[in-house]
């Protein structure tokens, strides 16, 4: 078989499921069959024109275009491959970084400035680098594994917030990363609060263990993390949501000596106004997270392996590659939380 099937981004809003030539394996690359591909917020950032990647341009060169949530298995080897073997289960560590730069030397590979993803899970086929692939154990099913990179980045972002496990923390937002952080944040032993404004996310917030989902529309949610803080407010506040007002609200809900993690990406970019005497007298930090480690894809496969989290939980909807459009159709009016596409 010398073709695949695979889906293009044209232009913005513009998807189609075309077939293209299956990838000539190099030196050291592998040919992995897709399972399963999850559909991210930055996928629909792309998909919109909201977002751009150099290595991912529209058009026919980019089969799978942005798709990089994927767990597969390997079909082909090229020459010189000597990590993984047809038949190894795998996903991707998604960063190619540069390898000499100060970030890369000091081990912070995901803020070199010439990193590269690993890009084009949205095919039936995707050639990959060796190195960039991460062998899975056999007992994690592949709806778990393709939710490995997003579960990584999340504990990447209570890392570099300092998660404790007496915190209280709020979390911003009711998407997936919103339901992926309260998982890590009460196997941590967190308390935790979910602010968002769709009621089926907020049940399965519940569901998953957060002690309190507080629904910005119907409640005054302020006066709730308040209450529910004895008056001093969160020890964290997560924004998986990324817009002023969350800024704002962040602020507001933070207690003295406490953190913010800014884990969104606002696409478009705002300035924001900030009184700094507020950050100075109440000793707080504030931190941002971009993407993971390899060291966090290992952590979050060994909570998986354990079964001390299921990130499938979150999925509620799955397409066949050839209904792509109305995956990204029913992630875009937030009528799903988790989609996932299989090639």
């Amino acid at each position: 078989m010398d073709v695949m099937r695979a889906a293009f981004v044209l232009s913005p809003r513009e998807v189609v499921v075309e077939e293209a030539a299956l990838p000539r394996l190099g030196s050291r690359e592998v040919l992995v069959r897709v399972k399963i591909c999850g559909l991210c917020a930055s996928d629909l950032k792309f998909f919109n024109g909201l977002k751009s990647y150099q290595e991912t341009p529209y058009g026919k060169e980019s089969p799978g275009f942005t798709g990089h949530e994927w767990a597969g298995e390997v079909v082909g080897v090229g020459p010189d491959t000597a990590l993984v073997k047809e038949g190894d289960a795998v996903t991707p560590y998604i960063i190619n970084s540069c390898g000499a730069c100060k970030y890369c030397r000091e081990g912070r590979v995901n803020l070199c400035p010439r990193k590269r993803y690993v890009h084009g899970g949205f095919a039936e086929f995707i050639k990959v680098m060796e190195e960039n692939l991460i062998k899975l154990p056999s007992s994690i099913s592949s709806e778990d594994a393709c939710l490995t990179e997003p579960l990584a980045c999340c504990l990447h972002g209570l890392r570099r917030v300092g998660l404790k496990s007496d915190d209280t923390v709020v979390i911003i937002g009711d998407g997936p990363m919103s339901l992926l952080h309260l998982m890590l944040v009460k196997r941590f032993g967190g308390k935790c609060l979910v602010v968002g404004h769709h009621g089926h996310r907020l049940a399965l917030a519940e569901e998953l263990g957060a002690d309190f989902v507080l629904n910005s529309l119907e409640t005054d949610f302020y006066a709730e993390v308040m209450r529910a803080t004895e008056g001093y407010g969160a020890d964290a506040v997560i924004l998986t949501v990324n817009n002023a007002d969350a800024l704002t609200n962040a602020f507001r809900l933070v207690s003295k000596g406490g953190r913010v993690n800014i884990f969104a990406g606002a696409h478009p970019d705002y300035e924001f106004g900030l009184n700094t005497n507020r950050i100075h007298y109440n000793e707080l930090v504030i931190t941002g997270s971009a993407d993971a480690l390899r060291d966090d894809y290992l952590s979050a496969l060994d909570l998986i392996r354990r079964g001390e989290l299921k990130p499938s939980r979150i999925i509620s909807h799955a397409f066949p590659l050839d209904r792509i459009k109305e995956a990204f159709e029913a992630a875009q009016k937030r009528l799903a939380v988790k989609v996932v596409v299989r090639p």
